[in-house]
């Protein structure tokens, strides 16, 4: 059993693999055309981080089992294609969920105390920033969170140890998912958008969920409200949340995700005074990211010896596969 690794896996997943007694080696870096034809012809197994693997890489693994994904996301990975050949992509589901809700609710103590601000107007010697009056009690105000599955869930969890009110809204109507997370459930994502003092999504990024929020849908939420955006990236129209930001349509956001990553940083967010950035890290926490690495490992693992496993994108593979 072979695995071919783009990149090094967190420690927890090397030693897996070795105490597995799985054969593995890391390519030679992130340029697939440097990736040897013998090296891809050997691998049963295929584990990719957050770089793009197109099909044509996949085309030159002719004995590959299956293809892993140390996370969530799977936008960097041929999916269809991977079905159509009979491919499980493997995931990491709820291995990095309470790293990413903790990191979502920091951006909304972050923008709830005007930290970005209060630090950078200090430095200069302003302390009468202190009294500007922007920071918030975070108790009795209302979070809403958009796409309540594992990671909308914990946060919820912990909005609510805080005294907030939760307003959930799943983008697959799912109702009794919403109230089990203890969140009032939100009708439409019109009613959650005009409701919150702070907006958090949680969605995965789809065809229909790619811009699902813009400028017109900025322009329901508060003035007083904060977009936060721990998902992905293109789930938010960038140029419409800087200029919702720079008119006050909004007061603020906080993000980790960007359209394109590495972030560009001519990204219109970077020059909004009110959107604190951080660089996709919400998930890579030692203990996350050792769960990551671990369920990739497993994952794979149990594919390679023909089991079944639940975690997958695509889980329609199993029907192709009986």
């Amino acid at each position: 059993m072979k695995f071919v690794l783009s990149l090094p896996l967190a420690p927890a997943g090397m030693e897996m693999m070795e105490k597995l007694g799985i054969q593995w080696e890391v390519g030679p870096g992130l340029n697939w055309e440097e990736y040897p034809d013998a090296l891809l012809e050997s691998a049963d197994a295929l584990i990719v981080r957050l770089e793009k693997c197109p099909e044509s890489v996949l085309r030159r693994c002719p004995n590959l089992k299956v293809l892993g994904r140390p996370g969530m996301g799977f936008e960097n990975v041929p999916v269809d294609y991977c079905t159509r050949r009979g491919i499980p992509v493997v995931l990491a589901p709820g291995a990095n969920a309470r790293s990413v809700a903790e990191h979502a609710l920091a951006l909304i103590f972050a923008c709830a105390k005007d930290l970005k601000e209060m630090d950078a107007e200090n430095r200069k010697g302003n302390w009468g920033i202190r009294a500007q009056g922007k920071q918030m009690e975070l108790a009795g105000k209302t979070v809403g969170i958009v796409g309540v599955g594992g990671i909308g869930s914990l946060l919820a969890h912990l909005c609510r140890a805080l005294g907030m009110d939760c307003l959930g809204w799943s983008h697959s109507r799912n109702r009794a998912r919403v109230e089990d997370a203890g969140c009032r459930y939100g009708d439409t994502l019109e009613e959650v958008l005009r409701e919150s003092d702070f907006v958090s999504l949680h969605v995965p990024l789809l065809e229909e969920t790619r811009h699902f929020i813009g400028a017109r849908e900025l322009a329901m939420m508060k003035p007083t409200a904060f977009l936060i955006n721990t998902a992905r990236g293109a789930v938010v129209d960038e140029q419409a949340l800087a200029d919702a930001v720079n008119q006050g349509v909004i007061a603020g956001a906080g993000v980790d995700v960007y359209g394109t990553e590495p972030a560009d940083l001519d990204n219109p967010v970077f020059t909004a005074p009110r959107i604190l950035c951080t660089p996709h890290s919400a998930a890579l926490t030692p203990d996350s990211w050792a769960r990551m690495a671990c369920a990739a490992v497993e994952g794979c693992y149990a594919v390679c010896q023909g089991r079944e496993w639940k975690g997958v994108a695509n889980p329609e593979v199993w029907g192709r596969k009986s």
